[in-house]
């Protein structure tokens, strides 16, 4: 994927191109343009524009950038959520926010300054995430909840119903292993007819809008179920495929097959709890 920002990058625009190669992107490209070119440019490469005002990808209310990527992308690693704060207080005025965050404002100041561009400023500072985030694990010592990765073309229906009904049951059974909707080619809103048909049962869709598979969903699944796509696992998990009948053409039968797929992988995972 392409993911546009400004250009000059300091602190927030160097740790969201860290977290989106390490955690997102398993290609990314990067762009940096003057800040009044960011969303034509956008708009003109097919690129995802992040940091900047006014889009979802960027600050809002006290939280940077970088807290946005981690929320839109489900990043849910206790060490990601604390580097996330530490961040923050670097890329805002609330530097007292954490211990460390004026010491990274300080680094990615020297760092700017150092650097040739924006592309030799990541390559320069890359590093000292790496660390950080090191750092963050070694702090939090608490590994991120697994989940089950539900996987489908457009991230917008199939998926969406096999991860809420993931929830619910396992939740039931006591056991602790989430799940997560995605697509391989996600559509820009989710399916009405999922989002009606869970709504009659009770449950909320999530996430609001679909998102592509990420290199931290395939890192830390317990199990990938995919509906007629293929993805390809970056470790030994097991992969399911579960042949469903589309939304489209009838909620309640596409529900009740994919339920019952989810009673007995739950059933398997809790291991007769």
């Amino acid at each position: 994927m392409k993911w546009i920002t400004r250009e000059r990058a300091r602190v927030d625009r160097i740790p969201c191109p860290w977290l989106i190669s390490r955690f997102i992107d398993s290609a990314p490209e990067f762009i940096f343009v003057p800040a009044r070119d960011v969303l034509t440019e956008a708009k003109r490469r097919d690129a995802i524009p992040y940091d900047i005002p006014d889009i979802e990808l960027g600050h809002h209310g006290p939280e940077c950038s970088f807290d946005a990527f981690v929320d839109r992308y489900e990043l849910s690693d206790p060490a990601l959520r604390a580097l996330a704060l530490i961040v923050r207080g670097a890329d805002t005025d609330d530097r007292g926010i954490t211990p460390e965050s004026a010491g990274l404002y300080a680094a990615a100041t020297g760092f700017q300054a150092n650097s040739r561009d924006d592309f030799d400023n990541m390559a320069k500072q890359f590093p000292m995430y790496d660390a950080f985030y090191t750092y963050c694990q070694q702090q939090e010592k608490t590994a991120p909840q697994p989940h089950v990765l539900f996987v489908c073309q457009h991230g917008a229906a199939k998926s969406v119903v096999g991860a809420a009904y993931f929830r619910r049951l396992a939740e039931q059974r006591g056991l602790s292993i989430g799940a997560v909707a995605a697509g391989t080619e996600p559509d820009p809103q989710l399916a009405a007819g999922a989002v009606k048909g869970l709504a009659g049962d009770g449950l909320q869709p999530s996430p609001a809008r679909p998102r592509p598979v990420t290199l931290y969903d395939l890192d830390t699944a317990a199990r990938i179920v995919c509906f007629g796509c293929d993805v390809s696992p970056r470790k030994a998990q097991r992969v399911e495929q579960w042949d469903v009948p589309p939304v489209s053409e009838g909620y309640e039968a596409a529900r009740d097959r994919i339920v019952s797929n989810v009673e007995r992988l739950v059933a398997e995972l809790a291991g007769g709890r």
